[in-house]
Protein backbone atom coordinates (compact mmCIF):
# COMPACT_ATOMS: atom_id res chain seq x y z
CA UNK A 1 0.00 0.00 0.00
CA UNK A 2 1.25 3.41 -1.22
CA UNK A 3 2.15 5.31 2.64
CA UNK A 4 0.26 8.71 3.09
CA UNK A 5 1.63 11.78 1.71
CA UNK A 6 3.18 13.78 4.89
CA UNK A 7 2.03 17.36 3.24
CA UNK A 8 -1.75 15.82 3.71
CA UNK A 9 -0.96 14.54 7.45
CA UNK A 10 0.37 17.99 8.41
CA UNK A 11 -2.76 19.50 6.77
CA UNK A 12 -5.06 17.63 8.41
CA UNK A 13 -3.62 17.75 12.31
CA UNK A 14 -3.25 21.73 11.49
CA UNK A 15 -6.58 22.01 10.58
CA UNK A 16 -7.66 19.69 13.65
CA UNK A 17 -5.45 21.89 16.20
CA UNK A 18 -7.07 24.65 15.02
CA UNK A 19 -10.85 23.40 15.59
CA UNK A 20 -9.56 22.57 19.29
CA UNK A 21 -8.06 26.19 19.48
CA UNK A 22 -11.31 28.17 18.74
CA UNK A 23 -13.39 26.93 21.61
CA UNK A 24 -10.36 27.72 24.03
CA UNK A 25 -9.73 31.02 22.47
CA UNK A 26 -13.18 32.48 22.85
CA UNK A 27 -13.27 31.10 26.84
CA UNK A 28 -10.44 33.23 26.99
CA UNK A 29 -11.54 36.68 25.57
CA UNK A 30 -9.93 36.58 22.61
CA UNK A 31 -12.55 37.02 20.46
CA UNK A 32 -15.40 38.56 22.98
CA UNK A 33 -17.71 35.91 22.43
CA UNK A 34 -19.78 34.07 24.80
CA UNK A 35 -18.00 32.51 27.55
CA UNK A 36 -15.09 35.10 27.92
CA UNK A 37 -13.98 36.61 30.87
CA UNK A 38 -15.32 40.08 31.41
CA UNK A 39 -13.68 42.79 33.41
CA UNK A 40 -15.73 42.78 36.95
CA UNK A 41 -13.74 45.76 38.21
CA UNK A 42 -12.25 49.28 38.01
CA UNK A 43 -11.14 51.39 40.71
CA UNK A 44 -8.52 54.27 40.59
CA UNK A 45 -5.92 55.16 42.90
CA UNK A 46 -7.82 58.44 44.20
CA UNK A 47 -11.65 58.12 43.77
CA UNK A 48 -11.81 62.42 44.51
CA UNK A 49 -8.58 64.12 43.38
CA UNK A 50 -7.98 67.84 44.30
CA UNK A 51 -5.61 68.79 42.02
CA UNK A 52 -4.68 73.12 41.25
CA UNK A 53 -4.20 74.78 38.32
CA UNK A 54 -0.64 75.05 37.06
CA UNK A 55 0.81 71.98 39.02
CA UNK A 56 1.02 68.83 37.08
CA UNK A 57 -1.11 66.25 38.68
CA UNK A 58 0.55 63.45 40.14
CA UNK A 59 -0.89 59.97 37.19
CA UNK A 60 -3.73 58.43 39.00
CA UNK A 61 -3.59 55.30 37.74
CA UNK A 62 -6.44 52.69 37.76
CA UNK A 63 -6.50 48.97 38.38
CA UNK A 64 -8.60 46.25 36.72
CA UNK A 65 -9.89 43.17 38.30
CA UNK A 66 -10.88 40.09 35.53
CA UNK A 67 -10.35 40.86 32.19
CA UNK A 68 -7.39 42.97 30.97
CA UNK A 69 -9.20 46.44 29.38
CA UNK A 70 -7.62 47.12 25.91
CA UNK A 71 -9.88 50.52 25.87
CA UNK A 72 -10.62 53.33 28.12
CA UNK A 73 -12.85 56.17 27.76
CA UNK A 74 -14.39 59.16 30.12
CA UNK A 75 -17.54 60.98 30.02
CA UNK A 76 -17.84 63.85 30.53
CA UNK A 77 -14.67 65.20 29.06
CA UNK A 78 -12.43 65.87 31.79
CA UNK A 79 -11.26 69.26 33.07
CA UNK A 80 -9.50 71.51 30.67
CA UNK A 81 -5.78 70.28 30.65
CA UNK A 82 -6.22 66.53 31.95
CA UNK A 83 -6.13 63.51 29.93
CA UNK A 84 -7.31 60.08 29.93
CA UNK A 85 -4.73 57.70 28.50
CA UNK A 86 -6.85 55.21 26.14
CA UNK A 87 -4.94 52.56 26.79
CA UNK A 88 -3.86 52.22 30.34
CA UNK A 89 -6.85 54.33 31.72
CA UNK A 90 -4.21 56.67 33.74
CA UNK A 91 -5.20 60.50 34.34
CA UNK A 92 -2.59 62.51 33.80
CA UNK A 93 -1.73 66.49 32.83
CA UNK A 94 -1.82 69.81 34.49
CA UNK A 95 -5.52 71.51 34.83
CA UNK A 96 -5.82 75.18 33.06
CA UNK A 97 -8.83 76.47 35.09
CA UNK A 98 -10.49 76.08 38.25
CA UNK A 99 -12.95 73.60 38.58
CA UNK A 100 -16.58 72.91 40.91
CA UNK A 101 -16.50 69.01 41.92
CA UNK A 102 -17.89 66.93 38.88
CA UNK A 103 -18.55 63.29 38.41
CA UNK A 104 -16.45 61.83 35.62
CA UNK A 105 -17.66 58.05 34.14
CA UNK A 106 -14.21 56.32 32.86
CA UNK A 107 -15.59 53.06 30.98
CA UNK A 108 -12.99 50.13 30.67
CA UNK A 109 -13.56 47.88 27.62
CA UNK A 110 -12.21 44.64 26.63
CA UNK A 111 -13.93 43.49 23.46
CA UNK A 112 -17.90 43.39 24.40
CA UNK A 113 -17.45 43.40 28.37
CA UNK A 114 -17.20 46.88 30.17
CA UNK A 115 -16.67 48.11 33.50
CA UNK A 116 -17.10 51.42 35.04
CA UNK A 117 -15.90 53.93 37.60
CA UNK A 118 -16.50 57.31 38.87
CA UNK A 119 -14.01 59.61 39.13
CA UNK A 120 -15.11 63.23 40.96
CA UNK A 121 -12.29 65.82 40.47
CA UNK A 122 -11.68 69.56 41.82
CA UNK A 123 -9.95 71.57 40.53
CA UNK A 124 -8.66 74.87 43.38
CA UNK A 125 -7.15 78.15 41.57
CA UNK A 126 -3.68 78.78 41.54
CA UNK A 127 -2.14 78.77 44.81
CA UNK A 128 -0.16 82.52 46.00
CA UNK A 129 3.36 82.46 44.70
CA UNK A 130 4.43 82.93 48.68
CA UNK A 131 2.71 79.42 49.31
CA UNK A 132 4.34 76.30 48.82
CA UNK A 133 1.54 73.75 49.95
CA UNK A 134 -2.40 74.16 51.14
CA UNK A 135 -4.37 71.57 52.34
CA UNK A 136 -6.87 69.76 49.81
CA UNK A 137 -10.20 71.40 49.33
CA UNK A 138 -8.61 75.11 50.14
CA UNK A 139 -7.83 78.20 47.82
CA UNK A 140 -5.69 80.92 49.47
CA UNK A 141 -5.98 84.79 47.70
CA UNK A 142 -4.11 87.94 48.30
CA UNK A 143 -5.08 89.97 50.42
CA UNK A 144 -3.02 93.12 51.42
CA UNK A 145 0.52 93.31 49.26
CA UNK A 146 1.49 96.98 50.64
CA UNK A 147 4.15 97.49 48.79
CA UNK A 148 5.30 100.15 50.68
CA UNK A 149 8.28 102.17 50.33
CA UNK A 150 9.67 100.67 53.36
CA UNK A 151 9.59 96.91 53.32
CA UNK A 152 6.53 96.74 56.47
CA UNK A 153 6.41 94.12 59.06
CA UNK A 154 3.40 92.70 58.69
CA UNK A 155 2.46 91.55 62.58
CA UNK A 156 -1.12 91.49 64.42
CA UNK A 157 -3.97 92.41 62.30
CA UNK A 158 -7.94 92.41 63.20
CA UNK A 159 -10.90 92.79 60.56
CA UNK A 160 -13.72 94.84 61.39
CA UNK A 161 -17.15 93.74 60.99
CA UNK A 162 -17.47 95.75 57.64
CA UNK A 163 -14.99 94.01 55.97
CA UNK A 164 -12.20 96.91 56.95
CA UNK A 165 -8.75 95.19 58.35
CA UNK A 166 -6.73 97.06 60.60
CA UNK A 167 -2.71 95.95 60.59
CA UNK A 168 0.48 96.81 62.49
CA UNK A 169 3.85 97.83 60.66
CA UNK A 170 5.65 96.61 63.06
CA UNK A 171 8.90 99.22 62.52
CA UNK A 172 7.49 102.19 60.89
CA UNK A 173 4.91 102.30 64.16
CA UNK A 174 1.85 102.80 61.55
CA UNK A 175 -0.95 101.13 62.28
CA UNK A 176 -2.81 100.78 58.38
CA UNK A 177 -6.26 100.28 57.08
CA UNK A 178 -7.33 98.31 54.07
CA UNK A 179 -10.78 98.67 52.64
CA UNK A 180 -11.53 96.28 49.90
CA UNK A 181 -12.07 97.55 46.47
CA UNK A 182 -11.34 101.08 47.66
CA UNK A 183 -7.92 103.43 47.90
CA UNK A 184 -5.21 103.21 45.04
CA UNK A 185 -4.17 99.87 43.99
CA UNK A 186 -5.31 97.16 46.36
CA UNK A 187 -7.58 99.03 48.51
CA UNK A 188 -4.74 99.92 51.21
CA UNK A 189 -5.80 103.63 52.61
CA UNK A 190 -2.61 105.91 52.17
CA UNK A 191 -3.42 107.64 55.38
CA UNK A 192 -2.55 105.57 58.17
CA UNK A 193 -5.01 105.01 61.12
CA UNK A 194 -2.38 106.06 63.48
CA UNK A 195 1.27 106.58 63.53
CA UNK A 196 3.70 106.52 66.45
CA UNK A 197 7.25 106.71 67.59
CA UNK A 198 8.72 103.12 68.62
CA UNK A 199 11.80 101.53 69.41
CA UNK A 200 13.52 99.77 66.82
CA UNK A 201 15.40 96.45 66.47
CA UNK A 202 14.68 93.30 68.13
CA UNK A 203 11.27 91.91 69.23
CA UNK A 204 10.70 95.97 69.41
CA UNK A 205 8.23 98.45 67.98
CA UNK A 206 4.46 97.89 67.29
CA UNK A 207 3.47 94.26 68.61
CA UNK A 208 -0.24 93.88 69.48
CA UNK A 209 -3.49 94.83 68.56
CA UNK A 210 -7.10 94.26 68.85
CA UNK A 211 -10.59 95.82 68.80
CA UNK A 212 -12.82 96.37 71.33
CA UNK A 213 -15.51 94.05 72.02
CA UNK A 214 -18.42 96.22 70.78
CA UNK A 215 -16.40 98.24 68.30
CA UNK A 216 -19.37 98.47 66.24
CA UNK A 217 -20.82 101.11 68.50
CA UNK A 218 -17.34 102.39 70.53
CA UNK A 219 -15.02 102.53 67.53
CA UNK A 220 -12.66 101.88 70.20
CA UNK A 221 -9.52 99.90 68.98
CA UNK A 222 -6.13 98.92 71.38
CA UNK A 223 -2.93 99.00 70.55
CA UNK A 224 0.09 97.91 72.66
CA UNK A 225 3.46 99.51 71.41
CA UNK A 226 7.28 99.82 72.79
CA UNK A 227 7.77 103.07 73.41
CA UNK A 228 10.77 105.61 73.55
CA UNK A 229 11.44 107.56 76.73
CA UNK A 230 11.15 111.35 77.30
CA UNK A 231 14.11 112.68 79.12
CA UNK A 232 12.29 116.01 79.40
CA UNK A 233 9.50 114.29 80.68
CA UNK A 234 11.45 111.68 82.88
CA UNK A 235 10.22 108.28 81.58
CA UNK A 236 11.95 105.50 80.62
CA UNK A 237 11.75 103.68 77.89
CA UNK A 238 8.36 101.46 77.95
CA UNK A 239 5.23 99.22 76.71
CA UNK A 240 1.89 100.96 76.54
CA UNK A 241 -1.21 99.86 75.85
CA UNK A 242 -3.53 102.89 74.44
CA UNK A 243 -6.73 103.31 72.75
CA UNK A 244 -7.97 104.97 69.52
CA UNK A 245 -11.02 105.55 68.61
CA UNK A 246 -12.02 105.07 64.32
CA UNK A 247 -13.02 108.04 63.13
CA UNK A 248 -13.39 107.54 59.07
CA UNK A 249 -10.19 105.10 59.43
CA UNK A 250 -8.34 107.64 61.37
CA UNK A 251 -7.47 107.00 65.14
CA UNK A 252 -8.68 109.70 67.52
CA UNK A 253 -8.97 110.53 70.88
CA UNK A 254 -5.23 108.92 71.59
CA UNK A 255 -6.25 107.52 75.35
CA UNK A 256 -3.24 105.82 77.74
CA UNK A 257 -4.80 102.37 79.11
CA UNK A 258 -1.83 100.98 80.72
CA UNK A 259 1.42 102.23 81.45
CA UNK A 260 4.89 101.79 82.00
CA UNK A 261 4.78 97.76 81.15
CA UNK A 262 8.49 96.41 81.28
CA UNK A 263 10.31 96.62 78.15
CA UNK A 264 13.67 94.85 76.86
CA UNK A 265 16.74 96.80 76.60
CA UNK A 266 17.30 98.92 73.45
CA UNK A 267 17.05 96.07 70.47
CA UNK A 268 16.47 93.55 72.82
CA UNK A 269 14.04 90.73 72.50
CA UNK A 270 11.00 88.61 74.41
CA UNK A 271 8.91 91.61 75.17
CA UNK A 272 5.86 89.43 74.15
CA UNK A 273 3.19 91.75 72.99
CA UNK A 274 -0.60 89.94 72.41
CA UNK A 275 -3.63 92.08 73.23
CA UNK A 276 -6.95 89.81 72.94
CA UNK A 277 -10.36 90.20 75.02
CA UNK A 278 -12.01 87.60 76.70
CA UNK A 279 -15.89 86.59 76.53
CA UNK A 280 -16.34 88.39 79.52
CA UNK A 281 -14.83 91.83 78.08
CA UNK A 282 -11.39 91.78 79.70
CA UNK A 283 -8.24 92.47 78.22
CA UNK A 284 -5.43 89.91 78.42
CA UNK A 285 -2.07 90.92 77.69
CA UNK A 286 0.93 89.14 77.35
CA UNK A 287 4.58 90.09 78.23
CA UNK A 288 8.15 88.22 77.59
CA UNK A 289 10.67 87.97 80.48
CA UNK A 290 12.48 91.21 78.81
CA UNK A 291 15.58 89.04 78.92
CA UNK A 292 15.63 88.56 82.04
CA UNK A 293 14.51 84.97 82.96
CA UNK A 294 14.47 85.89 86.90
CA UNK A 295 11.41 88.34 85.84
CA UNK A 296 8.97 85.12 85.28
CA UNK A 297 8.83 83.80 88.76
CA UNK A 298 8.96 87.06 90.38
CA UNK A 299 6.06 88.91 92.25
CA UNK A 300 3.77 91.24 90.20
CA UNK A 301 4.59 93.96 92.43
CA UNK A 302 8.40 93.37 91.53
CA UNK A 303 7.75 92.96 88.33
CA UNK A 304 4.94 92.15 85.48
CA UNK A 305 7.19 90.40 82.87
CA UNK A 306 6.82 86.68 81.81
CA UNK A 307 3.58 86.91 83.05
CA UNK A 308 -0.37 87.04 81.13
CA UNK A 309 -2.03 89.87 82.50
CA UNK A 310 -5.78 90.61 82.65
CA UNK A 311 -7.54 94.30 82.81
CA UNK A 312 -10.78 95.84 83.05
CA UNK A 313 -10.06 98.35 80.40
CA UNK A 314 -13.63 100.31 81.10
CA UNK A 315 -11.67 102.07 83.83
CA UNK A 316 -9.20 104.70 82.69
CA UNK A 317 -6.80 103.39 83.47
CA UNK A 318 -6.81 100.38 83.62
CA UNK A 319 -7.58 98.25 86.99
CA UNK A 320 -6.77 94.09 87.23
CA UNK A 321 -10.06 92.62 86.18
CA UNK A 322 -12.58 90.88 88.67
CA UNK A 323 -11.44 87.49 88.70
CA UNK A 324 -7.87 87.38 88.70
CA UNK A 325 -6.82 84.90 90.72
CA UNK A 326 -5.31 87.59 93.51
CA UNK A 327 -7.28 90.56 94.10
CA UNK A 328 -6.22 94.49 92.62
CA UNK A 329 -3.24 92.35 90.71
CA UNK A 330 -3.25 91.86 87.09
CA UNK A 331 -1.42 88.47 86.93
CA UNK A 332 -3.32 85.68 85.35
CA UNK A 333 -0.65 83.15 85.14
CA UNK A 334 3.31 83.20 85.06
CA UNK A 335 6.03 81.33 84.18
CA UNK A 336 6.43 82.18 80.69
CA UNK A 337 9.30 83.50 78.50
CA UNK A 338 7.75 84.57 75.79
CA UNK A 339 4.42 84.42 74.44
CA UNK A 340 3.25 85.93 71.49
CA UNK A 341 0.65 84.32 70.88
CA UNK A 342 -3.01 84.02 72.42
CA UNK A 343 -6.36 82.87 71.69
CA UNK A 344 -9.94 82.28 73.94
CA UNK A 345 -12.05 79.28 72.96
CA UNK A 346 -15.19 81.04 71.91
CA UNK A 347 -17.34 79.23 74.04
CA UNK A 348 -15.74 77.75 76.76
CA UNK A 349 -13.73 81.28 77.33
CA UNK A 350 -10.59 79.30 78.18
CA UNK A 351 -7.26 80.89 77.47
CA UNK A 352 -4.41 79.36 74.87
CA UNK A 353 -0.96 80.91 74.42
CA UNK A 354 2.00 79.63 72.58
CA UNK A 355 5.47 80.02 74.31
CA UNK A 356 9.03 80.42 72.78
CA UNK A 357 11.96 78.29 74.65
CA UNK A 358 15.52 79.30 74.62
CA UNK A 359 16.66 76.85 71.87
CA UNK A 360 13.85 74.27 72.50
CA UNK A 361 10.75 73.43 74.45
CA UNK A 362 8.61 76.12 72.92
CA UNK A 363 4.82 75.25 73.83
CA UNK A 364 1.46 75.20 73.42
CA UNK A 365 -0.27 76.32 76.83
CA UNK A 366 -3.54 75.84 78.63
CA UNK A 367 -3.27 79.59 79.92
CA UNK A 368 -5.13 78.75 83.30
CA UNK A 369 -5.52 80.89 86.02
CA UNK A 370 -2.76 81.36 89.01
CA UNK A 371 -0.70 78.50 87.27
CA UNK A 372 3.13 78.60 86.89
CA UNK A 373 4.54 77.40 83.36
CA UNK A 374 8.06 77.13 84.90
CA UNK A 375 10.20 79.20 83.07
CA UNK A 376 12.42 81.13 84.94
CA UNK A 377 14.15 80.70 88.56
CA UNK A 378 17.17 78.27 89.35
CA UNK A 379 16.64 75.99 90.03
CA UNK A 380 13.60 75.87 87.88
CA UNK A 381 9.89 75.92 90.04
CA UNK A 382 7.24 73.25 89.70
CA UNK A 383 5.23 73.34 87.01
CA UNK A 384 1.56 73.43 87.67
CA UNK A 385 -0.01 74.95 84.27
CA UNK A 386 -0.81 72.46 81.66
CA UNK A 387 1.30 72.28 78.60
CA UNK A 388 -0.54 70.78 75.86
CA UNK A 389 2.49 69.93 73.63
CA UNK A 390 5.91 70.80 74.11
CA UNK A 391 7.92 70.88 70.81
CA UNK A 392 11.75 70.01 71.74
CA UNK A 393 12.55 71.01 67.33
CA UNK A 394 12.15 75.17 68.04
CA UNK A 395 9.19 75.91 65.76
CA UNK A 396 9.09 79.29 67.18
CA UNK A 397 4.84 79.60 67.30
CA UNK A 398 3.93 83.08 66.72
CA UNK A 399 -0.66 83.00 66.32
CA UNK A 400 -3.31 81.26 67.22
CA UNK A 401 -6.95 81.15 66.55
CA UNK A 402 -9.56 78.89 66.76
CA UNK A 403 -12.63 78.03 63.85
CA UNK A 404 -15.65 77.45 65.33
CA UNK A 405 -16.81 75.21 61.88
CA UNK A 406 -18.68 78.20 60.03
CA UNK A 407 -18.67 77.96 56.16
CA UNK A 408 -16.05 74.95 56.55
CA UNK A 409 -18.45 72.34 58.17
CA UNK A 410 -18.71 70.63 61.83
CA UNK A 411 -15.49 68.73 60.74
CA UNK A 412 -13.63 71.96 62.13
CA UNK A 413 -15.40 73.45 64.83
CA UNK A 414 -13.17 73.62 67.77
CA UNK A 415 -10.27 73.81 65.59
CA UNK A 416 -7.54 76.08 66.94
CA UNK A 417 -5.06 77.21 64.08
CA UNK A 418 -1.23 77.84 65.19
CA UNK A 419 1.51 80.13 63.05
CA UNK A 420 4.93 79.15 63.32
CA UNK A 421 7.68 81.64 62.24
CA UNK A 422 10.62 79.46 61.52
CA UNK A 423 8.91 76.56 59.81
CA UNK A 424 7.00 78.63 58.04
CA UNK A 425 3.84 76.65 58.72
CA UNK A 426 0.25 76.89 60.09
CA UNK A 427 -0.48 74.01 61.96
CA UNK A 428 -4.26 72.25 62.73
CA UNK A 429 -5.23 70.82 65.69
CA UNK A 430 -8.64 69.33 66.12
CA UNK A 431 -9.23 69.55 69.79
CA UNK A 432 -11.24 67.87 71.81
CA UNK A 433 -12.54 67.25 75.78
CA UNK A 434 -14.21 69.29 78.37
CA UNK A 435 -11.47 72.19 78.04
CA UNK A 436 -10.72 71.68 74.72
CA UNK A 437 -7.18 70.28 75.54
CA UNK A 438 -7.21 66.89 74.32
CA UNK A 439 -5.32 67.12 70.82
CA UNK A 440 -6.75 63.89 68.02
CA UNK A 441 -4.47 65.13 65.43
CA UNK A 442 -2.15 67.42 64.27
CA UNK A 443 -1.74 68.08 61.09
CA UNK A 444 0.09 70.75 58.22
CA UNK A 445 -2.77 72.86 56.95
CA UNK A 446 -0.50 74.91 55.08
CA UNK A 447 3.20 76.04 54.11
CA UNK A 448 4.78 79.08 53.27
CA UNK A 449 7.84 79.77 50.52
CA UNK A 450 10.66 80.78 52.18
CA UNK A 451 11.93 83.44 50.12
CA UNK A 452 13.91 86.23 51.18
CA UNK A 453 12.53 85.86 55.14
CA UNK A 454 9.57 87.49 54.14
CA UNK A 455 7.41 84.40 54.52
CA UNK A 456 7.15 83.91 57.77
CA UNK A 457 3.88 83.60 58.98
CA UNK A 458 2.87 85.90 62.13
CA UNK A 459 -0.50 86.16 62.88
CA UNK A 460 -3.84 84.69 62.02
CA UNK A 461 -7.23 84.82 62.23
CA UNK A 462 -11.13 83.93 61.10
CA UNK A 463 -13.76 86.06 59.62
CA UNK A 464 -17.11 86.01 59.94
CA UNK A 465 -17.53 83.70 56.61
CA UNK A 466 -15.22 81.34 57.91
CA UNK A 467 -12.21 82.59 55.98
CA UNK A 468 -8.74 82.01 57.81
CA UNK A 469 -6.59 84.86 57.40
CA UNK A 470 -3.20 84.59 57.65
CA UNK A 471 0.13 88.19 57.74
CA UNK A 472 3.72 87.59 56.86
CA UNK A 473 6.21 89.76 56.73
CA UNK A 474 4.94 90.93 53.28
CA UNK A 475 1.74 90.39 52.99
CA UNK A 476 -2.04 89.13 54.07
CA UNK A 477 -3.83 85.89 52.54
CA UNK A 478 -7.33 84.62 52.88
CA UNK A 479 -7.96 81.05 52.70
CA UNK A 480 -10.94 79.62 51.76
CA UNK A 481 -12.97 76.37 51.38
CA UNK A 482 -13.90 75.49 47.96
CA UNK A 483 -17.48 74.67 47.27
Amino acid sequence: MRAPNRTHQQHALRALAAALLLPLTIACGGGGGPGAPAITSVTYLIAAPFYRVGAAITPNTATATGATPTQWSVLPALPQGLQLDAATGTISGTPAVPASTTAHTVTASAGASQATADVTVQIGAALPAAFEALADGFDAEVVVEPGLPVPAKIAKFARTPDGRFLYLEVDTGNVRVFVPGVGPGTGLLPTPFVSLTVLQGGHMGLLGLTLAPDFAVSGHVYVLACTPGDAMAMTLDRIRVLRYTDTANVGTNETVVIDDLPVAPPGGINNGGETLFDNAGRLFVSLGDVQVPANSQAPSATSLAGKVLRYDVSTIPAIPAVGNPTAADPEWCRGLRNTFGLAVHPTTGGLFGVDNGPAADDELNFLQPGLNFGWGGTPPPPLTGFRIINYQTVIVPTALCWHDGTGWGAAFANNLFMASYDDHVIRRFEMSGAAFTDVDSETEFARFVLAASTNHPLDTCTGPDGSLYISTFSGIYRITKVP
